[in-house]
């Protein structure tokens, strides 16, 4: 039961709400043990937020899941748990989210509710819509780096800004493309959306999307007022979202950006990489640029 419980939550999922920390990093904040605990709480609202949606999910999606050769497999399709304790564990997490979201201040609340209502209308309406499907994803990732910049009292830039919402883009649809082959190769109908869509279609929103995330961080790097020396990290960034899209074209099996980040070396290598070399740069103020 404790494992199936654990499951239902997709503790796996949680990588993405790493964007709440996104304050500590842009904001030069890391040495400040305060702001950390301010930005750790946040990350662990939306942890809470996201499982809550992930658990509504799945009840909403029951007999679906049910028909699917994998989410068959998932605690409550599979009958492991019930839906009443499901309920009981989305109520409680919920709670737990707007709470710590209510202590994190107005701006991080606001940023909360607006993504349980995004959420609401994505179950609803939205998850039917092709684009809005995955602008709706884009969007939560947004808010999620908002609430992070907002409860270390910064202001986000707009150049980051932009440049989170594209690369969300390009991981949502990188999913859709991985999701749209594999329906394809199996006959089963995983999403609705995905009859709207089409891999040469796929194709040219994530060239595109992955063109503009690059673009944006470079002008971030170059023009937001930060020591200019930043731009000795936009390769590895490059080097990064064409490893994804290396990875989506060339393996099987990625349908989620989170497992990718978990899994392969190169990812994580680079992540590690751009963190080191950027955090250097901030605290050292090194400056090759001007």
């Amino acid at each position: 039961m404790s494992i199936s419980w654990i499951k239902l939550l997709r503790p796996h999922q949680w990588t993405k709400n790493l964007f709440c920390l996104a304050g500590l990093v842009f904001g030069g904040k890391l040495g400040n043990l305060h702001e950390i605990a301010k930005a750790v709480l946040v990350f662990c609202v939306f942890c809470a937020a996201s499982s809550t949606v992930y658990v509504v999910n799945d009840i909403c999606d029951l007999e679906r899941d049910r028909l699917h050769p994998k989410k068959r497999h998932r605690p409550l399709a599979s009958g492991k748990i019930g839906i009443p304790l499901a309920r009981i564990t989305a109520l409680l997490l919920g709670v737990l989210a707007v709470t710590g979201a209510y202590f994190s201040g107005t701006k991080v609340l606001s940023c909360l509710l607006l993504y349980g209502a995004l959420n609401a209308g994505y179950s609803v309406a939205f998850k039917h819509l092709a684009l809005l499907d995955v602008a709706c994803i884009g969007i939560g990732f947004i808010l999620r780096l908002l609430a992070g910049v907002y409860a270390v009292d910064e202001t986000p830039t707009a150049w980051i800004t932009l440049c989170t919402f594209f690369l969300a883009l390009f991981l949502g649809f990188s999913k859709r493309r991985t999701e749209l082959a594999q329906m394809k190769k199996s006959g089963t109908d995983q999403r609705p959306v995905l009859t709207h869509y089409t891999v040469p279609l796929l194709d040219s929103i994530i060239q595109s999307t992955a063109t503009m995330a690059i673009m944006c961080y470079a002008l971030f790097t170059a023009i937001s007022g930060k020591n200019p020396t930043l731009i000795v990290t936009v390769p590895i960034v490059h080097y990064g979202i064409m490893r994804y899209k290396l990875l989506l074209l060339s393996v099987t099996g990625a349908e989620e950006p989170d497992r990718i980040l978990l899994k392969d070396r190169g990812i994580r290598t680079s992540v590690l990489l751009w963190v080191l070399i950027y955090l250097t740069i901030v605290y050292l103020d090194p400056h090759l640029f001007r």
